[in-house]
C-alpha cells in the first residue's frame, strides 16, 4: 500500500468527501485529490491531520505501508513469501511478545498450539461487541484462577493483565462509537 491509497481508504471507509477533507485541513480540494492519486505526497504532519480529521487510527494503514509484504495476507498466498513475512514480524516483535508466541506454541499449557490458532482465527472473525465479551470472560477466568492458585503453569508465560484491561476497554470503546478497529499504543 502507498500511502495515497491509504489516505483515500480511510477517507472512503469513513464516509466522508473530498470536499469535507479540503475543508477539515484548510487546502483546496485539488490538494486533496492530487494526494489520493499519487500525484503529489502531503508532509507528515498534513497526513496525521487527514486521519485525525477522519477520527480514524494511522497505525493500520502505516503497519501496511511499512510491511508491504504483509498486505493482503490470505489462504492462498504463496508458503515461501508467508514464511518470510513471519520472518520479518518476529524480528520485530517486543520480548514479551516473543516470550508469548514461543509460550504458545513450545509451553506447557496442554493444548494444541494449532488448535490455540484456529480459536484465536475464529475469535478474530467475531463482531467487535463479541470480542470484548469473550476478552472480560478469558481475563476475569484468568484472574480467578490465579487467586485461586490453580493457573494451568504458574511458572511458565502469564498474560500482561494491565494491556488485557486496556485493549477491552478500547475495544469496547471502538464498539460503542462503530469502530470496526483498535490499537493500544504498545502496538506501536
Amino acid at each position: 500500500m502507498e500511502i495515497y491509497e491509504a489516505l483515500r481508504e480511510a477517507r472512503n471507509l469513513s464516509g466522508k468527501s473530498q470536499e469535507y477533507m479540503a475543508l477539515e485541513l484548510g487546502i483546496a480540494r485539488k490538494t486533496v485529490q492530487n494526494w489520493e492519486r499519487g500525484a503529489s505526497e502531503p508532509t507528515i504532519g498534513q497526513a496525521i491531520a487527514w486521519f485525525k480529521a477522519l477520527d480514524v487510527k494511522p497505525l493500520p494503514y502505516l503497519f501496511q505501508i511499512i510491511h508491504e509484504d504483509l498486505e493482503g495476507i490470505g489462504s492462498g498466498d504463496d508458503l515461501a513469501r508467508l514464511h518470510n513475512s513471519l520472518a520479518k514480524l518476529i524480528k520485530e516483535l517486543p520480548a514479551e511478545g516473543t516470550r508469548q508466541l514461543l509460550y504458545l506454541f513450545y509451553g506447557e499449557h496442554g493444548s494444541s498450539p494449532r488448535a490455540v490458532l484456529n480459536m484465536l482465527t475464529a475469535h478474530l472473525q467475531t463482531p467487535m461487541s463479541d470480542r470484548v465479551i469473550q476478552g472480560s470472560v478469558i481475563l476475569k477466568n484468568y484472574e480467578i484462577a490465579k487467586k485461586k492458585n490453580c493457573l494451568t503453569n504458574a511458572e511458565h508465560i502469564q498474560p500482561n493483565v494491565e494491556l488485557l484491561n486496556k485493549a477491552i476497554a478500547m475495544g469496547e470503546e471502538a464498539y460503542l462509537q462503530d469502530k470496526k478497529t483498535y490499537i493500544l499504543a504498545a502496538d506501536k
